[in-house]
């Protein structure tokens, strides 16, 4: 079967990356060509019939090679702050030169920084010293700079993203919800839960890369539920099955925050530099691989100090551009999108079941 349309997915071993590359190929949308940095990420494409090629985005014969004739990129590769900002511009600058006729950037609602009320894409960036959002920020105004120069680019804007393959939103949630560590965070949890299903953001994203009216725009995707973060911990908690989850007053959760996060920066140093010495440790003695395992599960399951702000956010991400422009509708509500999240938990082993 011929394709009018062949399209590049950088990051491809990504949550939302890996999503975008096997929607298009199970489809028949476009013909798909997935970008990976390390094939130790592939296994999951390689289910497949999909072409698959080296796309480090601080490579740039690599980012070249992958073009060729590519006629659409889907940029979604992410990282530190060097991948986000200069590999965009090695993305942008190979785009360029081989012709692609668009490229549209997976960026963040993050570039809005800590505000509140209702906000569309009019609203000005905002730095809030946070690695992630100021990055995604300089990397949107590289994506400006090249579309003046000609080059067709949309850039979309997703608010928290959910669904099978997510860490953040969903493994790390359900992992914080088995241990015990998570609640009902009285006072912090209680800002708006902006929440957009994996599938939901794909469907938007490949709308935009067929519709002239997105060139040269910024759209906002989010789900259709409007809930606060606490309301989302209880109905994924009663999704899994568990008890019904405690309320957590605001100085326990601040004192308990405060105490772990000098550990959490000790133990990223230590990891860093010690950790063949630690495995070796944990293998020999007991005792130390069990405490070893106890502060891992708690640091990896407890409120992050940028999660206190972020859960408190009183900001709802509004989506009328994407709706009118790109006739975009989420499908998914929280409560279908959690059932099934909780299938492919399930699946995958990552749901405790009593002994």
């Amino acid at each position: 079967m011929g394709y009018k349309e062949a399209i590049l997915v950088t990051g491809a071993t990504g949550f939302i990356g890996g999503w975008l590359v096997e929607t298009i190929q199970l489809s028949r949308f476009a013909y798909v060509r997935a970008g990976i940095k390390s094939w130790l990420g592939a296994a999951r494409l390689s289910r497949f019939p999909v072409e698959i090629v080296p796309c480090d985005v601080l490579d740039k014969r690599q980012i070249a090679q992958a073009m060729s004739g590519i006629s659409c990129v889907i940029h979604c590769a992410t990282g530190t702050s060097n991948v986000i900002i200069q590999g965009t511009r090695n993305v942008l600058d190979a785009a360029q030169e081989c012709g692609v006729k668009r490229v549209v950037y997976l960026s963040s609602t993050e570039v809005y920084g800590n505000v509140s009320g209702d906000v569309d894409e009019a609203a000005p960036y905002q730095y809030t010293g946070r690695s992630y959002g100021d990055s995604k920020i300089e990397a949107e105004k590289l994506c400006w700079e090249y579309h003046k120069k000609g080059l067709a680019i949309t850039i979309i804007r997703p608010s928290a993203v959910y669904g099978p393959f997510s860490k953040d939103w969903t493994v790390r949630i359900t992992r914080s919800l088995q241990s015990g560590n998570w609640g009902r965070f009285q006072g912090i949890g209680d800002g708006v839960c902006n929440l957009i299903y994996i599938a939901d953001l794909v469907s938007g994203v490949l709308l935009a890369t067929q519709n002239q009216r997105a060139i040269g725009e910024a759209f906002n995707l989010s789900g259709p539920d409007l809930l606060c973060w606490n309301d989302y911990f209880q109905m994924f908690n009663s999704a899994l099955g568990l008890p019904e989850l405690r309320v957590i007053r605001p100085k326990h959760v601040r004192l308990r925050t405060c105490l772990l996060e000098p550990t959490r920066i000790v133990a990223k140093f230590v990891l860093a530099h010690f950790e063949d010495s630690l495995k070796l440790i944990s293998q020999r003695i007991h005792p130390a691989r069990v405490t070893m395992k106890f502060a891992e599960t708690t640091l990896k399951t407890s409120l992050r100090a940028e999660d206190l702000p972020f859960f408190s956010r009183d900001a709802k991400y509004l989506t009328t551009k994407a709706r009118n422009s790109l006739g975009y509708k989420p499908r998914f509500d929280i409560a279908t999108g959690l059932k099934l999240t909780v299938l492919w938990l399930n699946h995958v082993g990552l749901i405790n079941r009593p002994a």
